[in-house]
């Protein structure tokens, strides 16, 4: 089978063709001016062998002179495409991530310039999320702390009643809990994003661990009066205990949050050949297609109702945490009618009982 020359060998041979043709090039010319020059009469032919050596002198220079005018006129355009691709390089670090390159020959510059122009779009869609993510931090951070110094300041000047500071310093230990939990997210998403391999990884049992999340959160599911439906398997697998354990945690605490009062959440796991998918249900406000396409994304809130309740991280730190476990994450939700999140993961080994 014929192998493929790869990109340095067909420069290489592509530099040598151009080479190649520019001595051809001044070669025929050379011999067209001197054979024109002898048939004038300018330029006398050598009367015998032993008087060729003016005679080669001379073709020489005239060889000389055109081969350096071919190589000032054309000699350029080989390094044109380099010289553009320098100048976008230059462009694209000053910052400038628009910049776009349209080499056509040879293909090879086609490639490169196909493999440029997704270089500068990747790098403008992370500026793109980086000023988002800035700004969004910029927000979030800003409301609370806005909050606290305002009612702070009322607070100050004591001419309040006893229920009223009594509900001021409550709005300012909300606000205070809510930077708190702000800053953790913060910490335990740039933790995760900065991780490209699992640490401390451990074999437990899944089910038992939701099991686990379920009763942690008991206060805020009884103050709702929402009851339970499990159906979960002793499924052992192989992962982060505690990242895990934050997975479980907030898509229950979300369910929690979105769901009426006296409803149902139901918890559910389905074994595969090779995975288990672990589906949390709730019948509360669900949402519609645009939600659903961005809900994975920081700061994202698509039900402003209970955006104090949250910033908008959870699902982004859950999103990655189960990428990091080289699981997936899914939902399936409609307005009005509920949410479903499906998360798979890889299995290790099982036990084959259910509740």
């Amino acid at each position: 089978m014929k192998k493929r020359l790869g990109f340095p060998a067909n420069i290489v041979l592509l530099s040598t063709g151009i080479i190649f043709i520019l001595l051809t090039v001044t070669m025929f010319i050379s011999n067209a001016i001197v054979i024109f020059l002898l048939e004038h009469g300018i330029m006398d032919r050598p009367p015998h062998p032993g008087s060729l050596f003016p005679f080669l002198l001379q073709t020489g220079i005239i060889s000389i002179l055109i081969g350096t005018i071919l190589t000032l006129c054309i000699g350029h355009l080989p390094l044109r495409p380099l010289y553009t691709f320098t100048q976008a390089i230059h462009s694209v670090s000053d910052g400038n991530f628009d910049t776009k390159i349209y080499l056509e020959h040879p293909k090879e510059f086609r490639e490169l310039s196909r493999c440029f122009n997704q270089m500068t779009e990747e790098l403008a869609g992370i500026e793109m999320l980086r000023s988002d993510f800035i700004n969004n931090f910029s927000h979030e951070f800003k409301t609370p702390m806005v909050s606290i110094l305002g009612f702070a300041r009322l607070l100050k000047k004591g001419n309040l009643t006893a229920s009223e500071q009594a509900e001021y310093l409550d709005i300012i230990i909300d606000e205070a809990r809510r930077l708190t939990a702000l800053s953790a997210n913060i910490l335990n998403l740039s933790k995760v994003e900065s991780m490209s391999l699992l640490t401390d990884s451990a074999t437990f049992n899944a089910g038992e661990q939701i099991r686990e999340c379920v009763v942690l959160l008991e206060k805020k599911w009884t103050e709702k009066d929402i009851s339970f439906d499990l159906h979960l398997l002793e499924q052992k697998m192989d992962g982060n205990v505690q990242l895990l354990k934050q997975v479980w945690t907030n898509l229950i605490d979300n369910a929690i949050k979105f769901s009426p009062s006296k409803s149902e959440i139901i918890l559910s796991m389905d074994k595969h050949s090779d995975t288990f998918t672990v589906t949390i249900t709730d019948y509360g406000c669900g949402m519609d297609e645009k939600t659903q396409h961005y809900i994975f994304d920081k700061f994202y809130q698509g039900d402003s109702s209970h955006s104090l309740e949250g910033n908008g991280l959870g699902l982004a730190l859950v999103k990655r945490i189960i990428e990091l476990h080289h699981g997936t994450i899914a939902v399936r939700s409609q307005p009005l009618q509920g949410s479903s999140f499906m998360v798979t993961l890889p299995v290790t080994s099982n036990i084959a009982t259910a509740e």
